[in-house]
């Protein structure tokens, strides 16, 4: 099976490695509509690997899920490596429609008090996936052109503490808008 939104293919892989047992096992799926496993996320020639995606079409919410069965294989996994895989989620689920996504990292082994971040990316225990949800703190947008429009009206519109509205900044924050517009449509 493929998925296709320009620029990203999404194509399954169907080797199931049995190290990825426990995590389909304690996966929470009563939040989305589908899920797919072992996931090879194609755009040109540049491959990148989620075990799971789970998704939720209400809420324009999707989730990458990088799986670690040892604590060694976590510690393996590069900082770099980590922002990298989630800089791609972020450009597929903005491919795709989706408004909101998150990529955590799942270690089978970690105590739940151990868990940190990974390369920005959130790291949970295998333990704590059971209880994972669609939580608006923890999805971050897709959209972050919108974010910045709402967050220049949010400062120039507040009643409290008013900002002097100076034409230099307002033609730089619209200049910085433009950027990020010519970005997405490069």
């Amino acid at each position: 099976m493929k998925l296709r939104a320009e620029p990203y293919t999404l194509e399954l892989r169907h080797d199931m490695k049995d190290s990825e047992q426990d995590l389909r096992r304690n996966l929470n799926l009563d939040w989305c509509d589908a899920v797919l496993f072992n996931v090879v996320a194609m755009e040109n020639k540049q491959l990148k690997e989620y075990d799971a995606i789970l998704w939720n079409e209400k809420e324009k919410a999707i989730l990458f899920i990088e799986y670690k069965n040892t604590i060694s294989s976590y510690q393996d996994l590069r900082k770099r490596d980590a922002q990298q895989k989630k800089a791609y989620a972020h450009n597929i689920a903005r491919a795709f429609g989706f408004s909101k996504y998150n990529f955590v990292i799942t270690v089978n082994g970690i105590e739940p008090n151990l868990e940190k971040e990974k390369g920005e990316a959130d790291v949970i225990s295998i333990k704590k996936l059971r209880e994972y949800m669609i939580d608006p703190e923890s999805f971050e947008s897709t959209l972050i052109e919108l974010d910045y429009v709402n967050r220049l009206l949010n400062k120039y519109d507040r009643e409290e503490n008013i900002v002097d509205l100076k034409k230099e900044q307002v033609i730089i924050e619209l200049k910085d808008l433009r950027s990020m517009i010519e970005q997405v449509n490069k």
